[in-house]
């Protein structure tokens, strides 16, 4: 499992904004890459609808613009695969 660049490279879910997985917050406005990829994940963990539909997402490639750069889309491959549902 891993996230990607949508433009460069195959996806099976697109993660971006206008998707359920997508980060609210957005750079400039809501604080640098790093604040609000930290945002997402407060956010994600008060969602409890997405924790349980984070099993749909088990051994896809998730899609996104960010990529190379640090995503939001890392904070969901690391709660895939500590199977966080299921704490």
């Amino acid at each position: 499992m891993k996230v990607v660049n949508i433009t460069k490279d195959i996806y099976d879910v697109y993660i971006g904004r206008g998707s359920k997985w997508g980060n609210p917050f957005i750079i400039g406005k809501d604080g640098n890459r790093e604040e609000v990829i930290s945002k997402y994940e407060a956010y994600f963990m008060a969602h409890l609808s997405l924790i349980d539909d984070l099993p749909e997402l088990e051994g896809k490639i998730l899609g996104c613009f960010c990529k190379p750069q640090d995503c939001h889309g890392d904070i969901l491959v690391r709660m895939v695969e500590d199977k966080i549902w299921k704490k």
